[in-house]
């Protein structure tokens, strides 16, 4: 019965468990985005983590009337994610592959801009792959 989310022993899923929804460069800023949320609301809820439009969302559950703290702790984290590559943490901003107007749109740095570009890596699980 442990698995039941109704069960009172369960736990909520939290930031950690699904941090490989994106890539390593924003690691260390979800396991802070965790912390804080953590320090405010030891409970929280995750509902959902992704990125989409080279930006990351994070959307999450707390008690009643926590949604504007919670909004006040997850706000400056996609902001700092549209500055900071998916791929590797160094500071980057929100591109297209091959600078293309209207191509697919990732946060990067330089180095993995080309990389990505040319189509040698990719983020899968969390991870980033080469590709052949």
């Amino acid at each position: 019965m442990a698995d039941d989310p109704a069960a009172p022993d369960a736990r909520p899923v939290q930031i950690p468990a699904r941090i490989h929804a994106v890539g390593p460069g924003w690691r260390g800023l979800l396991e802070r985005l965790h912390e804080q949320i953590r320090a405010a609301f030891r409970g929280y809820r995750l509902l959902d983590l992704k990125e989409k439009l080279s930006g990351l969302r994070v959307y999450v559950e707390g008690p009643p009337g926590s949604g504007d703290r919670l909004r006040s702790l997850i706000a400056p984290a996609e902001e700092e994610a549209e500055r900071t590559c998916e791929f590797c943490g160094a500071p980057g901003r929100i591109r297209t592959r091959d600078n293309w107007p209207g191509g697919w749109r990732k946060t990067v740095c330089d180095t993995c801009h080309s990389n990505w570009s040319t189509r040698r890596i990719m983020i899968v699980c969390g991870v980033v792959r080469g590709r052949g």
